[in-house]
């Protein structure tokens, strides 16, 4: 079955085509037959006026054609064109030079007839031959005996011309097919432009150059736009209201966590230091899937048109973490053009690269270093850092337990998880990269959409 809308109109059209010009050229043939049947008619009858005509008393008083019809063919033997009278009851017969020794069975008719009979009979030499016949009453000169006069002519003659016509017909018609072929594939394309603009403007929401799909298009697809937008429109509260939802329940857990902080405290100062700290690991790891959610809602409601400066935020964040204890001892190097701009929102751009520079901070022995890499369609953000890193059998399982909360462990683990859910928030990738393994620097490049 075929997958495409345009090859089948196109095949749809070419069939029909091809039909129209079948039935075409039979209906053609057909009415040029008619006509020839027409033309020799007429022809023929001409010929059996004159030769009427000349029917008279001859020399020795009995009937003859004493004025034959005058066409030379009817002199030439087996020229195709042939008359014959039979005067009845009991002849004589007579009959053009060229049916030389032939002679027509005329079909019998019992009765007087001005109007011309038409038949198909044979003739010389296996023809067949098209024949009009008059049953006549001769005049009183003649006897006033009755005759049957006939003209006819080779039909292969009548045939030839209808195949010659139709052969002469086909080359027309093919390009005839050809050109409504044309036309129809150029209907086609003019019909499905709204299809392929409609595409267009659906990529452009997707990848964030537009909002909705907007006016414009012909009213027999400009419903179908309406509809998806109103889609677009009914998602969006959705996820206003997700987000409302996430973020109440986010600020509903910070107050009980706040006063589970000062309980922490005065357990402490009551020297239960071991429940204290069992408490405040767990209040910790709250506040920490807190925090996830809030990003998470925030990352939800982001706008889709949103673009970030990348040298810009990344500056900001280095100069945050390089005040920071871990990072004052380290030795930052930042390498990005000032132009390059990716696919996302500025406030989840600086909250992944913070997560990937506090965890360089946290791991690296002297120096790290932050470049990005622009492609045709990507930008890749590299933080590099000569700690250890993250052993490559547990990579992915990095990821895949901090994607979920009953699992994650505290500090990279969760960092990473909230850096590879903006990623795929914003159709980005998130890499590891060389580490102690290969003797090489540990390397995250997170892979973002590039903007413009």
């Amino acid at each position: 079955m075929l997958s495409s809308l345009r090859l089948r109109l196109l095949l749809a059209a070419g069939v029909f085509s091809l039909t129209a010009m079948a039935i075409a050229a039979i209906g053609l043939s057909l009415l040029f037959e008619r006509h020839v049947s027409q033309w020799a008619d007429a022809e023929l009858t001409a010929h059996m006026d004159r030769l009427i005509a000349g029917l008279d008393r001859g020399a020795d008083g009995n009937p003859a054609v004493v004025r034959p019809p005058g066409d030379p063919r009817f002199e030439s033997p087996l020229s195709g064109l042939y008359w014959e009278v039979v005067v009845e009851p009991s002849g004589p017969v007579f009959r053009s030079r060229s049916l030389w020794d032939f002679e027509i069975t005329l079909p019998k008719e019992a009765q007087l007839a001005d109007t011309l009979r038409h038949y198909r009979v044979a003739g010389p030499g296996g023809s067949e031959l098209y024949l009009v016949q008059k049953h006549v009453q001769l005049p009183q000169r003649v006897d006033a005996r009755q005759a049957r006069v006939a003209v006819a002519i080779d039909a292969a003659q009548l045939n030839d011309a209808v195949w010659k016509f139709a052969g002469a017909l086909v080359p027309f018609l093919l390009l005839l097919a050809f050109l409504l072929t044309l036309a129809a594939w150029a209907q086609v394309a003019v019909g499905l432009k709204p299809l392929a603009a409609i595409r267009h403007k659906l990529s452009a929401v997707v990848t964030g150059r537009a909002a909705r799909l907007g006016a414009g298009l012909p009213s027999e697809v400009q419903p179908l736009a309406d509809e998806m937008d109103a889609l677009l429109t009914a998602r969006e509260r959705q996820v206003e209201k997700a987000k409302g939802r996430a973020a109440d329940l986010a600020h509903g857990l910070k107050t009980p966590l706040q006063v589970l902080a000062g309980d922490i405290d005065r357990l402490a100062q009551k020297g239960e230091t071991e429940i204290a700290a069992e408490l405040e690991k767990v209040s910790a790891a709250m506040q920490r899937h807190v925090d996830r959610e809030l990003a998470r809602a925030r990352m939800a409601a982001a706008d889709v048109n949103a673009t970030a400066a990348v040298a810009a935020i990344v500056d900001s964040v280095v100069r945050v973490v390089s005040r920071t204890p871990q990072g004052a001892r380290l030795t930052w190097d930042v390498d990005i053009a000032p132009d390059l701009t990716v696919r996302i929102d500025a406030a989840d751009l600086a909250e992944a690269v913070g997560n990937l520079l506090e965890n360089a901070a946290r791991h690296a022995t002297s120096r790290v270093r932050v470049s990005a890499a622009a492609a045709s369609r990507s930008v890749g953000i590299a933080i590099t850092d000569d700690g250890g890193g993250i052993p490559a059998v547990l990579r992915d399982d990095v990821l895949r337990r901090g994607r979920r909360l009953d699992s994650a462990p505290s500090g990279a683990g969760l960092g990473l998880s909230i850096v590879a859910d903006i990623a795929e928030t914003w159709a980005g990738t998130l890499a590891f990269s060389g580490g102690r393994e290969t003797a090489s620097d540990f390397a995250v490049t997170l892979t973002l959409p590039r903007a413009g």
